[in-house]
Protein backbone atom coordinates (compact mmCIF):
# COMPACT_ATOMS: atom_id res chain seq x y z
CA UNK A 1 0.00 0.00 0.00
CA UNK A 2 3.23 2.42 0.51
CA UNK A 3 3.31 2.95 -3.13
CA UNK A 4 0.17 4.91 -3.17
CA UNK A 5 1.20 7.92 -1.23
CA UNK A 6 3.41 8.39 -3.40
CA UNK A 7 1.06 9.82 -6.01
CA UNK A 8 -1.28 11.38 -3.53
CA UNK A 9 -2.42 14.63 -3.93
CA UNK A 10 -3.04 17.50 -1.77
CA UNK A 11 -6.31 16.19 -0.56
CA UNK A 12 -4.45 12.97 -0.03
CA UNK A 13 -6.03 11.42 -3.11
CA UNK A 14 -3.76 8.98 -5.34
CA UNK A 15 -3.76 9.71 -9.02
CA UNK A 16 -2.05 8.31 -11.37
CA UNK A 17 -2.02 8.71 -15.81
CA UNK A 18 -2.30 5.59 -17.50
CA UNK A 19 1.28 4.44 -17.94
CA UNK A 20 1.75 4.35 -13.96
CA UNK A 21 -1.75 3.06 -13.36
CA UNK A 22 -1.01 0.07 -15.73
CA UNK A 23 2.49 -0.15 -14.38
CA UNK A 24 0.72 -1.16 -11.17
CA UNK A 25 -1.95 -3.21 -12.43
CA UNK A 26 -0.05 -5.28 -13.84
CA UNK A 27 3.21 -5.50 -11.50
CA UNK A 28 1.27 -5.21 -8.43
CA UNK A 29 -1.88 -7.38 -9.90
CA UNK A 30 -5.17 -5.96 -10.42
CA UNK A 31 -6.80 -7.78 -6.94
CA UNK A 32 -3.91 -6.66 -4.76
CA UNK A 33 -3.94 -3.33 -6.58
CA UNK A 34 -8.03 -3.05 -5.66
CA UNK A 35 -7.53 -4.08 -1.67
CA UNK A 36 -4.45 -1.85 -1.31
CA UNK A 37 -6.63 0.97 -2.61
CA UNK A 38 -9.53 0.61 -0.36
CA UNK A 39 -7.20 -0.23 2.55
CA UNK A 40 -5.61 3.37 1.51
CA UNK A 41 -8.73 5.24 1.79
CA UNK A 42 -10.55 3.70 4.65
CA UNK A 43 -7.27 4.58 6.59
CA UNK A 44 -6.52 8.19 4.63
CA UNK A 45 -9.72 9.11 3.98
CA UNK A 46 -9.14 11.78 1.29
CA UNK A 47 -11.23 13.86 0.29
CA UNK A 48 -13.62 12.96 -1.93
CA UNK A 49 -13.32 13.71 -5.51
CA UNK A 50 -16.66 15.91 -6.34
CA UNK A 51 -17.55 17.22 -9.74
CA UNK A 52 -15.42 20.86 -10.59
CA UNK A 53 -18.70 23.49 -10.68
CA UNK A 54 -17.32 26.85 -10.46
CA UNK A 55 -19.58 29.86 -10.51
CA UNK A 56 -19.00 31.02 -13.43
CA UNK A 57 -20.04 27.82 -14.80
CA UNK A 58 -23.14 28.60 -12.95
CA UNK A 59 -23.27 32.10 -14.78
CA UNK A 60 -22.69 31.23 -17.82
CA UNK A 61 -25.21 28.13 -17.83
CA UNK A 62 -28.28 30.11 -15.87
CA UNK A 63 -27.55 33.23 -18.78
CA UNK A 64 -28.39 30.65 -21.39
CA UNK A 65 -30.82 28.85 -19.66
CA UNK A 66 -32.65 32.57 -19.67
CA UNK A 67 -32.53 32.97 -23.21
CA UNK A 68 -33.46 29.20 -24.16
CA UNK A 69 -36.56 28.74 -25.71
CA UNK A 70 -38.43 25.64 -24.23
CA UNK A 71 -40.52 25.08 -26.98
CA UNK A 72 -38.02 23.04 -28.59
CA UNK A 73 -38.03 20.47 -25.98
CA UNK A 74 -41.68 20.06 -26.43
CA UNK A 75 -42.66 17.13 -28.93
CA UNK A 76 -45.94 15.01 -30.06
CA UNK A 77 -46.46 12.00 -31.93
CA UNK A 78 -43.55 10.23 -30.41
CA UNK A 79 -43.06 6.48 -31.17
CA UNK A 80 -42.47 3.92 -28.94
CA UNK A 81 -42.79 5.70 -25.90
CA UNK A 82 -41.92 3.28 -22.68
CA UNK A 83 -43.41 3.62 -19.54
CA UNK A 84 -41.47 2.26 -16.35
CA UNK A 85 -44.35 -0.36 -15.87
CA UNK A 86 -46.73 -0.86 -18.74
CA UNK A 87 -49.72 -1.75 -16.50
CA UNK A 88 -50.85 1.33 -15.09
CA UNK A 89 -54.35 2.49 -15.23
CA UNK A 90 -53.69 6.05 -17.45
CA UNK A 91 -50.91 4.57 -19.58
CA UNK A 92 -49.21 7.23 -21.67
CA UNK A 93 -50.25 5.43 -24.71
CA UNK A 94 -53.77 6.26 -23.89
CA UNK A 95 -53.32 9.70 -21.74
CA UNK A 96 -50.46 11.13 -23.47
CA UNK A 97 -50.27 14.79 -24.05
CA UNK A 98 -46.28 14.84 -25.17
CA UNK A 99 -42.85 14.31 -24.58
CA UNK A 100 -40.67 17.07 -22.72
CA UNK A 101 -37.33 16.09 -24.24
CA UNK A 102 -34.65 17.85 -22.27
CA UNK A 103 -30.81 16.97 -21.85
CA UNK A 104 -28.71 17.81 -18.96
CA UNK A 105 -26.87 20.86 -20.23
CA UNK A 106 -27.88 23.01 -17.50
CA UNK A 107 -27.56 21.06 -14.25
CA UNK A 108 -24.93 22.57 -13.27
CA UNK A 109 -26.40 25.97 -12.02
CA UNK A 110 -28.20 24.12 -9.16
CA UNK A 111 -25.96 21.06 -8.71
CA UNK A 112 -23.57 23.59 -7.42
CA UNK A 113 -25.14 23.86 -4.59
CA UNK A 114 -26.06 20.80 -3.55
CA UNK A 115 -23.90 18.13 -4.90
CA UNK A 116 -23.08 17.41 -1.72
CA UNK A 117 -25.40 16.64 0.18
CA UNK A 118 -27.11 15.26 -2.29
CA UNK A 119 -24.35 12.57 -2.90
CA UNK A 120 -24.49 11.94 0.95
CA UNK A 121 -28.24 11.04 0.43
CA UNK A 122 -28.80 7.05 0.77
CA UNK A 123 -31.73 4.75 -0.19
CA UNK A 124 -33.50 2.74 1.76
CA UNK A 125 -31.23 -0.47 0.73
CA UNK A 126 -28.17 1.09 -0.89
CA UNK A 127 -25.37 3.55 0.91
CA UNK A 128 -24.74 7.15 -0.49
CA UNK A 129 -21.09 7.98 -2.42
CA UNK A 130 -20.11 10.00 0.70
CA UNK A 131 -21.41 8.01 3.48
CA UNK A 132 -19.11 4.68 1.55
CA UNK A 133 -16.12 7.37 1.37
CA UNK A 134 -16.17 8.51 4.49
CA UNK A 135 -17.63 5.84 7.00
CA UNK A 136 -17.30 2.57 4.81
CA UNK A 137 -14.64 -0.10 6.01
CA UNK A 138 -12.78 -1.31 3.08
CA UNK A 139 -14.97 -3.81 2.04
CA UNK A 140 -17.33 -1.59 1.19
CA UNK A 141 -15.00 0.75 -0.73
CA UNK A 142 -13.54 -2.58 -1.89
CA UNK A 143 -16.88 -3.36 -3.60
CA UNK A 144 -17.34 0.13 -5.55
CA UNK A 145 -13.58 0.49 -7.12
CA UNK A 146 -13.92 -2.29 -9.66
CA UNK A 147 -15.35 -0.55 -12.35
CA UNK A 148 -11.69 0.90 -12.31
CA UNK A 149 -10.57 -2.05 -13.91
CA UNK A 150 -13.25 -2.44 -16.33
CA UNK A 151 -16.08 -0.51 -18.37
CA UNK A 152 -15.54 3.06 -17.25
CA UNK A 153 -11.26 3.48 -17.31
CA UNK A 154 -11.44 0.83 -20.92
CA UNK A 155 -8.84 -1.13 -19.71
CA UNK A 156 -8.57 -4.42 -22.03
CA UNK A 157 -6.47 -8.06 -22.45
CA UNK A 158 -3.39 -7.61 -24.11
CA UNK A 159 -0.76 -9.69 -25.40
CA UNK A 160 2.87 -8.26 -25.17
CA UNK A 161 5.77 -10.11 -25.42
CA UNK A 162 3.77 -13.33 -25.18
CA UNK A 163 2.44 -12.48 -21.89
CA UNK A 164 -1.26 -10.87 -21.21
CA UNK A 165 -1.56 -7.77 -19.71
CA UNK A 166 -4.20 -4.96 -18.98
CA UNK A 167 -4.08 -1.77 -20.80
CA UNK A 168 -5.41 1.38 -20.53
CA UNK A 169 -7.18 3.40 -17.87
CA UNK A 170 -5.91 5.84 -15.26
CA UNK A 171 -6.87 6.93 -11.71
CA UNK A 172 -8.62 10.49 -11.67
CA UNK A 173 -10.79 12.45 -9.67
CA UNK A 174 -13.59 11.52 -12.79
CA UNK A 175 -12.89 7.85 -12.46
CA UNK A 176 -12.87 7.55 -8.62
CA UNK A 177 -16.44 9.65 -9.24
CA UNK A 178 -17.50 7.12 -11.93
CA UNK A 179 -16.55 4.11 -9.67
CA UNK A 180 -18.70 5.41 -6.96
CA UNK A 181 -21.62 5.76 -9.19
CA UNK A 182 -21.65 2.82 -10.50
CA UNK A 183 -21.28 0.84 -6.47
CA UNK A 184 -23.42 3.24 -4.34
CA UNK A 185 -27.19 4.91 -4.85
CA UNK A 186 -27.14 8.43 -5.98
CA UNK A 187 -29.97 10.48 -5.63
CA UNK A 188 -31.39 11.47 -8.96
CA UNK A 189 -31.36 15.24 -10.08
CA UNK A 190 -33.91 16.80 -11.93
CA UNK A 191 -33.70 18.96 -14.42
CA UNK A 192 -33.83 22.82 -14.69
CA UNK A 193 -34.66 23.21 -17.69
CA UNK A 194 -37.68 20.69 -17.26
CA UNK A 195 -39.13 23.35 -14.54
CA UNK A 196 -38.44 26.42 -17.19
CA UNK A 197 -40.61 24.13 -19.72
CA UNK A 198 -43.09 23.32 -17.56
CA UNK A 199 -43.35 27.30 -16.13
CA UNK A 200 -43.20 28.27 -20.14
CA UNK A 201 -46.18 26.35 -21.16
CA UNK A 202 -48.90 27.40 -18.51
CA UNK A 203 -47.41 31.03 -18.58
CA UNK A 204 -46.98 30.97 -15.25
CA UNK A 205 -46.44 34.00 -12.47
CA UNK A 206 -47.05 32.37 -9.65
CA UNK A 207 -45.54 29.12 -8.79
CA UNK A 208 -45.82 26.06 -6.05
CA UNK A 209 -43.01 23.49 -5.54
CA UNK A 210 -43.88 20.85 -2.06
CA UNK A 211 -40.71 19.06 -2.33
CA UNK A 212 -37.71 22.02 -3.36
CA UNK A 213 -35.32 18.92 -3.18
CA UNK A 214 -32.05 19.80 -4.68
CA UNK A 215 -33.21 23.12 -5.84
CA UNK A 216 -33.76 22.09 -9.40
CA UNK A 217 -37.09 23.78 -9.56
CA UNK A 218 -35.84 26.59 -7.79
CA UNK A 219 -33.23 27.47 -10.69
CA UNK A 220 -35.65 27.03 -13.32
CA UNK A 221 -38.03 29.44 -11.99
CA UNK A 222 -35.54 32.54 -11.63
CA UNK A 223 -34.85 31.26 -15.20
CA UNK A 224 -38.45 31.79 -16.16
CA UNK A 225 -41.12 34.43 -16.56
CA UNK A 226 -42.15 34.03 -13.32
CA UNK A 227 -42.26 35.80 -10.30
CA UNK A 228 -43.00 34.26 -7.33
CA UNK A 229 -42.23 30.70 -5.94
CA UNK A 230 -43.42 29.07 -3.11
CA UNK A 231 -41.87 25.85 -1.29
CA UNK A 232 -40.79 24.18 1.32
CA UNK A 233 -38.76 21.07 2.61
CA UNK A 234 -37.65 19.79 6.13
CA UNK A 235 -34.03 19.29 5.42
CA UNK A 236 -32.30 22.25 6.95
CA UNK A 237 -28.84 21.35 4.95
CA UNK A 238 -30.69 22.02 1.46
CA UNK A 239 -32.92 24.83 3.07
CA UNK A 240 -29.71 26.78 3.67
CA UNK A 241 -28.79 25.86 0.15
CA UNK A 242 -31.47 27.58 -0.84
CA UNK A 243 -31.02 30.79 0.56
CA UNK A 244 -27.24 30.95 -1.36
CA UNK A 245 -28.91 30.17 -4.48
CA UNK A 246 -31.45 32.74 -4.36
CA UNK A 247 -28.72 35.58 -3.03
CA UNK A 248 -26.54 34.12 -6.49
CA UNK A 249 -29.88 34.26 -8.48
CA UNK A 250 -30.38 37.56 -7.62
CA UNK A 251 -27.37 38.96 -8.42
CA UNK A 252 -27.34 36.88 -11.82
CA UNK A 253 -30.63 39.40 -12.51
CA UNK A 254 -28.93 42.51 -11.68
CA UNK A 255 -30.45 42.04 -7.95
CA UNK A 256 -28.40 42.58 -4.34
CA UNK A 257 -31.15 41.86 -2.38
CA UNK A 258 -30.30 39.71 0.94
CA UNK A 259 -32.85 36.84 2.32
CA UNK A 260 -35.05 37.81 5.34
CA UNK A 261 -35.26 35.08 7.78
CA UNK A 262 -38.11 34.58 9.55
CA UNK A 263 -40.30 32.54 12.68
CA UNK A 264 -44.63 32.27 11.88
CA UNK A 265 -46.80 32.16 14.74
CA UNK A 266 -46.76 28.23 15.03
CA UNK A 267 -42.97 27.90 15.13
CA UNK A 268 -42.13 27.00 11.34
CA UNK A 269 -38.83 28.67 10.01
CA UNK A 270 -38.63 30.40 6.54
CA UNK A 271 -37.45 32.90 4.51
CA UNK A 272 -37.90 35.34 1.79
CA UNK A 273 -36.68 36.93 -0.82
CA UNK A 274 -38.17 40.07 -2.21
CA UNK A 275 -35.30 41.22 -4.93
CA UNK A 276 -36.41 40.89 -8.85
CA UNK A 277 -38.43 37.52 -7.74
CA UNK A 278 -40.23 37.02 -4.75
CA UNK A 279 -39.29 33.60 -3.32
CA UNK A 280 -41.17 32.18 0.30
CA UNK A 281 -39.56 28.73 1.51
CA UNK A 282 -40.79 27.22 4.77
CA UNK A 283 -37.81 24.65 6.66
CA UNK A 284 -40.65 21.92 6.98
CA UNK A 285 -42.99 18.55 5.68
CA UNK A 286 -45.51 19.83 2.88
CA UNK A 287 -47.80 18.45 5.39
CA UNK A 288 -47.21 21.29 7.66
CA UNK A 289 -47.72 24.40 5.33
CA UNK A 290 -49.94 26.83 6.18
CA UNK A 291 -52.30 25.76 3.11
CA UNK A 292 -54.74 28.91 3.98
CA UNK A 293 -52.04 31.39 3.36
CA UNK A 294 -51.03 29.63 -0.23
CA UNK A 295 -53.68 30.53 -2.89
CA UNK A 296 -54.21 31.60 -6.48
CA UNK A 297 -51.48 29.37 -7.63
CA UNK A 298 -50.98 29.17 -11.43
CA UNK A 299 -48.70 26.40 -11.86
CA UNK A 300 -47.90 23.53 -9.13
CA UNK A 301 -45.23 21.46 -10.00
CA UNK A 302 -42.91 18.85 -8.03
CA UNK A 303 -41.70 15.89 -7.44
CA UNK A 304 -42.25 14.36 -4.02
CA UNK A 305 -40.12 11.83 -1.75
CA UNK A 306 -41.20 8.09 -3.15
CA UNK A 307 -42.21 6.43 -0.10
CA UNK A 308 -39.15 5.10 1.68
CA UNK A 309 -36.93 5.23 -1.30
CA UNK A 310 -34.41 7.98 -0.34
CA UNK A 311 -33.77 8.70 2.90
CA UNK A 312 -33.07 12.35 2.93
CA UNK A 313 -30.99 13.73 5.69
CA UNK A 314 -30.57 10.36 7.54
CA UNK A 315 -28.94 10.88 10.62
CA UNK A 316 -29.02 14.39 10.82
CA UNK A 317 -30.54 17.51 12.44
CA UNK A 318 -34.82 17.31 12.08
CA UNK A 319 -34.47 13.58 10.49
CA UNK A 320 -37.62 13.11 12.29
CA UNK A 321 -39.20 15.91 9.86
CA UNK A 322 -38.64 13.89 6.85
CA UNK A 323 -41.49 11.86 5.30
CA UNK A 324 -39.73 8.23 5.15
CA UNK A 325 -39.13 8.86 8.41
CA UNK A 326 -42.07 10.45 9.82
CA UNK A 327 -44.72 8.46 7.80
CA UNK A 328 -42.74 5.04 7.59
CA UNK A 329 -45.55 2.78 6.64
CA UNK A 330 -46.93 3.13 3.25
CA UNK A 331 -50.59 3.67 3.91
CA UNK A 332 -49.65 6.08 6.71
CA UNK A 333 -47.45 7.51 4.10
CA UNK A 334 -50.00 7.85 1.40
CA UNK A 335 -53.46 8.73 3.96
CA UNK A 336 -51.28 11.35 5.91
CA UNK A 337 -48.87 12.88 3.43
CA UNK A 338 -48.61 12.08 -0.26
CA UNK A 339 -52.41 12.21 -1.03
CA UNK A 340 -53.46 14.82 1.25
CA UNK A 341 -51.01 17.15 0.20
CA UNK A 342 -51.81 16.54 -3.53
CA UNK A 343 -55.06 17.56 -2.84
CA UNK A 344 -54.24 20.84 -1.04
CA UNK A 345 -51.91 21.40 -3.51
CA UNK A 346 -54.89 21.20 -6.43
CA UNK A 347 -56.56 23.64 -3.86
CA UNK A 348 -54.37 25.91 -3.66
CA UNK A 349 -54.63 26.64 -7.55
CA UNK A 350 -56.10 29.60 -9.03
CA UNK A 351 -59.21 28.95 -11.35
CA UNK A 352 -57.19 28.36 -14.30
CA UNK A 353 -54.25 26.67 -12.24
CA UNK A 354 -52.21 23.29 -13.14
CA UNK A 355 -50.45 20.71 -11.12
CA UNK A 356 -48.10 18.24 -12.47
CA UNK A 357 -46.50 16.11 -10.40
CA UNK A 358 -43.16 13.91 -11.02
CA UNK A 359 -43.16 10.30 -9.49
CA UNK A 360 -43.01 6.73 -10.51
CA UNK A 361 -44.41 3.99 -8.59
CA UNK A 362 -41.85 3.18 -5.36
CA UNK A 363 -40.65 -0.20 -5.25
CA UNK A 364 -39.48 -1.52 -1.81
CA UNK A 365 -38.39 -4.59 -0.73
CA UNK A 366 -39.88 -6.06 -3.94
CA UNK A 367 -43.04 -4.63 -3.16
CA UNK A 368 -44.33 -2.19 -6.05
CA UNK A 369 -46.81 0.09 -4.50
CA UNK A 370 -49.43 1.63 -7.08
CA UNK A 371 -48.68 5.24 -5.77
CA UNK A 372 -49.24 6.48 -9.83
CA UNK A 373 -53.02 5.31 -9.84
CA UNK A 374 -53.67 6.31 -6.13
CA UNK A 375 -52.94 9.72 -7.19
CA UNK A 376 -55.01 9.80 -10.93
CA UNK A 377 -58.33 8.37 -8.85
CA UNK A 378 -58.20 10.65 -5.69
CA UNK A 379 -57.92 13.77 -8.55
CA UNK A 380 -60.00 11.96 -11.19
CA UNK A 381 -62.17 14.29 -12.61
CA UNK A 382 -59.39 17.18 -13.28
CA UNK A 383 -56.75 14.69 -14.75
CA UNK A 384 -55.85 15.51 -17.96
CA UNK A 385 -53.30 13.47 -19.00
CA UNK A 386 -49.62 12.49 -18.86
CA UNK A 387 -46.49 14.41 -19.77
CA UNK A 388 -43.32 11.99 -20.62
CA UNK A 389 -40.21 13.81 -19.50
CA UNK A 390 -37.73 12.07 -21.34
CA UNK A 391 -34.51 9.99 -19.65
CA UNK A 392 -32.20 8.12 -21.39
CA UNK A 393 -32.05 4.25 -20.62
CA UNK A 394 -28.88 1.96 -21.31
CA UNK A 395 -28.59 -1.52 -21.05
CA UNK A 396 -26.97 -3.21 -18.59
CA UNK A 397 -25.19 -5.84 -20.23
CA UNK A 398 -25.28 -6.21 -24.47
CA UNK A 399 -25.39 -9.79 -23.33
CA UNK A 400 -29.12 -9.32 -22.42
CA UNK A 401 -29.33 -9.10 -26.39
CA UNK A 402 -29.52 -11.71 -29.22
CA UNK A 403 -28.16 -9.67 -32.05
CA UNK A 404 -26.99 -6.46 -32.75
CA UNK A 405 -31.06 -5.34 -34.39
CA UNK A 406 -32.26 -5.89 -31.03
CA UNK A 407 -30.22 -3.74 -29.17
CA UNK A 408 -30.55 -1.15 -31.74
CA UNK A 409 -34.53 -1.78 -31.13
CA UNK A 410 -33.48 -1.19 -27.55
CA UNK A 411 -31.75 2.21 -28.15
CA UNK A 412 -34.29 3.43 -30.60
CA UNK A 413 -37.32 3.77 -27.79
CA UNK A 414 -38.38 6.82 -26.11
CA UNK A 415 -37.82 5.83 -22.09
CA UNK A 416 -39.89 8.17 -19.73
CA UNK A 417 -40.24 9.16 -16.40
CA UNK A 418 -44.50 10.25 -15.86
CA UNK A 419 -45.53 13.37 -15.15
CA UNK A 420 -49.40 13.52 -13.89
CA UNK A 421 -51.35 16.83 -15.22
CA UNK A 422 -54.22 18.08 -13.47
CA UNK A 423 -56.08 20.92 -14.03
CA UNK A 424 -58.69 23.59 -12.86
CA UNK A 425 -59.25 24.51 -16.39
CA UNK A 426 -57.58 22.53 -19.70
CA UNK A 427 -55.17 23.89 -21.36
CA UNK A 428 -53.50 22.35 -24.80
CA UNK A 429 -49.34 22.34 -23.54
CA UNK A 430 -48.09 20.77 -26.55
CA UNK A 431 -49.91 23.32 -28.87
CA UNK A 432 -46.52 25.35 -30.08
CA UNK A 433 -45.33 21.51 -30.97
CA UNK A 434 -48.09 21.20 -32.96
CA UNK A 435 -48.48 24.33 -34.92
CA UNK A 436 -44.95 25.22 -35.13
CA UNK A 437 -42.02 24.05 -37.19
CA UNK A 438 -38.87 23.74 -35.02
CA UNK A 439 -35.34 23.31 -36.30
CA UNK A 440 -33.49 20.11 -35.43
Amino acid sequence: MDYLYKYADHNKLPIMDQITFERYTNEVGKEKFREDLAAYIEKERPVFPLKKITKDDVRNGFKDLQKFDTAKYLKVDVDNVMEKYDDYANPYSTFGLGIIDAPSTFNNISNYFHQKTRLNCSSYSFKAPLDVWQNGNAKDIWRCLGPMWRGINDMKKVVVDGKEELRGGKLSEASYLSAFRLGTYIATQFKPNVAKTIYDITNAGRVLDTSCGWGDRLAGFYASNATQYYGCDPNPNTYEQYMEQCVFYEELLGNGADVDERVDSQGRNYFVMSGRKFVKIYRCGAEDLPWDEITDIDCAFTSPPYFSTEEYNKGGEHEEDQSWHKFNEYNKWRDDFYLPVSKNTFNSLSSTGHMFINIMDPKVKNHRHKSCDELVASLKEHFMGQIGMRIMQRPKSDKLFESEEAKQEFMNKTYIENVWCFAKKELDYFREARTSVLPI
